[in-house]
């Protein structure tokens, strides 16, 4: 098989995006319809360059997904000319936590093609999640009963957008739903603030600044969590601007009222 410059490019993209896309995401990237995209991941899989599950792993989760082969993760590492087994990649995706992945995927292409259509804005980074967790920072804060806790902060992401002179840093949070909100306050919201303020960040990015994006399931969990922020966070609340799935689109993400913001009543958008 003779790789086209479109094919090398999904297979960079595959490995950017922590090494797992879903069909419906390499569309989004590199197509207009289905038939073409589907010819293209077949002949990548068939020739040894992709990877795909099996028929019974493809039965329990919601969608294909491909991930890079040994073959080609070689093809990736050697645009740098890094030997591939020097090349850190996913050799396989997850799968308990295939969905999230899938997710901050989704709201990462959101920014993306948001930016492009955007003549004035622009994703100058984006940090993806592995990094974070290859590298976390921890962070000491003091709780609400005047205790000290220690955490590792491991964003689903951090981008730096910029609009002219303002430059906006977020740092993205997906909620599945999983937690109480009271655990949500104590182990998400003390320790982000504390993290947004701390040495580490600095060293890290250069500056104390930022906002943490959150992204939930619902308008019901999204107050709770929302009222969570404010009882603990105080008149740091506005750190926190709070979303669901739905309202998310290319179009919404960056310039349209869609987020609410802690301490707030009402929606905002990220760059009015």
């Amino acid at each position: 098989m003779r790789l086209t410059a479109r094919d090398g490019h999904i297979l960079e993209a595959i490995h950017a995006f922590d090494g797992v896309l879903s069909d419906e995401q390499i569309k989004r990237l590199f197509f207009t319809g289905s038939s073409q995209m589907q010819l293209r991941m077949r002949l990548l899989y068939t020739y040894g360059y992709v990877s795909r599950p099996d028929r019974r792993r493809r039965a329990s989760i919601p969608t294909m997904v491909f991930w890079l082969t040994e073959q080609g993760a070689a093809y990736v590492a050697g645009l740098t000319g890094t030997p591939v087994n020097e090349f850190a990649y996913r050799k396989e995706p997850k799968w308990m936590q295939l969905t999230h992945d899938l997710a901050v995927n989704d709201v990462r292409l959101s920014f993306i093609q948001a930016c492009q259509t955007s003549p004035d804005i622009t994703l100058e980074e984006w940090i993806p999640q592995a990094e974070f967790w290859a590298y976390p920072d921890r962070v000491e804060y003091t709780l609400p009963d005047g205790k000290t806790g220690r955490r590792f902060i491991r964003p689903d992401g951090y981008a730096v957008v910029r609009r002219g002179e303002y430059v906006s840093r977020l740092l993205l949070e997906l909620d599945r739903a999983t937690e109480h909100n009271p655990r949500f306050g104590l182990e998400k919201v003390i320790p982000g603030i504390a993290y947004i303020r701390s040495k580490g960040y600095k060293i890290r990015f250069g500056f104390n600044s930022g906002k943490w994006l959150v992204v939930t399931t619902g308008e019901k969990r999204l107050q709770n969590m929302k009222r969570v922020t404010e009882r603990v966070a105080g008149s740091n609340a506005g750190l926190f601007y709070f979303t669901t799935y739905k309202e998310i689109t290319d179009q919404t993400i960056l310039t349209n009222p869609i987020w609410y913001k802690a301490g707030e009543d009402g929606k905002t958008a990220l760059f009015p």
